[in-house]
């Protein structure tokens, strides 16, 4: 199961994120935006993104730190068969 995390060095939510999945034990790939031309590929990999992070799970998007608070549970649960405790 592949966790890919959209992020910018100055955003305390993509911080918090990543503290997360840390937390749990779960790998993530991080790919910085910082860039314009960064920015415009993850916008293209999810379009309508205006903002960081943005978290993908098998290539499905689950969106920033406000879903991935709001549905930790289930969202760990299916990570954990993938990534034991």
């Amino acid at each position: 199961m592949k966790v890919e995390i959209y992020t910018k060095e100055t955003c305390m939510f993509c911080h918090k994120a990543k503290a997360w999945f840390a937390e749990h034990n779960i790998p993530y790939e991080e790919k910085d935006v910082g860039t314009t031309a960064a920015f415009s590929a993850m916008q293209e990999r999810v379009p309508g993104a205006k903002t960081v992070p943005q978290i993908l799970i098998d290539g499905h998007v689950i969106g920033g730190w406000d879903n991935l608070s709001a549905y930790a549970e289930p969202i760990l649960k299916k990570l954990r068969t993938a990534y034991p405790a």
